[in-house]
């Protein structure tokens, strides 16, 4: 639900990359090389596909008669994995430098959850054990926190639309670019604060198919406990400043101006915890 921009290195480059690592293999470099054509052919079948929220129509391998079947031309599951595991990750390897600069775009910040988390490492959005064609596809790297990468996605993936969580690289605009994540706020009393309540309430105009998938994802990864505790470390301070400032004798409408609004404005992303926070506060 956090957009992430193009990986700044390109498939064909990953892939080079990696086979100029495999030192000591020759069969398995030899195999890279010739599978290469068919690996970028399947990178444009990704694309296209994750776009319109369909990467559940690519099909997982079959292992239920072979649990290390060729996955495309000679090139087998656990090969493909090795790939990923030995000569893509390593820092010393060529490729290191990519894996790098995958997890070093996030800027500290998981797209799963919004900035929640920060990133410890590269989850595959088709899980590699099921997609290994996809193992160093930089598409399919999400930079992710533990949170959502361990307990929230894991290796879990979409059979169906509607399970489809959201591809941070290639979704559609509207899931970035437009507000689907609300709050409410309770009051409290003398003492106690109050809380808020997040929720997803997609615009009306989305299908079926769209609302039911921000649903999924708001319900995955656990976000509202997750926004809710986040809102609360805040909550103290800014009511304390609300009644600062009701007490040199400006009114509701002032506060709202002066101090919320500028949070709402100046929120990272449309769904960012904080302009739902804000929105909720904004005094009537």
């Amino acid at each position: 639900m956090m957009r992430l921009s193009e990986p700044e290195y390109s498939y064909e480059q990953t892939l080079d990359e990696c086979i100029a690592g495999i030192t000591g293999n020759a069969a398995l470099r030899q195999k890279m090389i010739s599978s290469k054509p068919e690996l970028m052919t399947l990178e444009a079948q990704y694309l296209g596909v994750g776009c319109t929220g369909d990467l559940h129509t690519i099909p997982c391998i079959n292992i239920d008669v072979n649990a290390d079947p060729a996955v495309i031309n000679e090139l087998k599951k656990y090969e493909l994995i090795k790939v990923y595991d030995q000569y893509f990750v390593p820092e010393q390897k060529p490729a290191g430098k990519i894996y790098d600069a995958l997890l070093n775009a996030a800027e500290e910040k998981c797209p799963f959850c919004g900035g929640i988390g920060t990133p410890q490492n590269l989850d595959h959005f088709l899980p590699k054990a099921h997609f290994p064609q996809f193992s160093v596809l930089p598409h399919n790297l999400v930079p992710a926190c533990r949170d959502c990468n361990m307990d929230g996605k894991a290796d879990a993936f979409a059979t169906n639309a509607e399970d489809q969580i959201i591809q941070p690289y290639v979704d559609n605009g509207r899931f970035f670019l437009e507000q689907w994540i609300f709050a409410t706020y309770h009051l409290g009393n003398d003492d106690e604060p109050g809380e808020f309540e997040y929720f997803v309430t997609p615009p009306e105009g989305w299908c079926e198919i769209d609302k039911h998938r921000v649903n999924k994802h708001f319900a995955d990864f656990n976000l509202a406990r997750r926004y809710t505790t986040k809102a609360a470390e805040f909550l103290g301070t800014v009511l304390q400043q609300i009644n600062s400032l009701h007490q040199i004798g400006l009114d509701n409408e002032t506060i709202n101006t002066v101090l919320l609004q500028p949070w709402i404005d100046t929120a990272p992303f449309v769904n960012h915890w904080q302009k739902s926070m804000f929105q909720a506060l904004l005094l009537v």
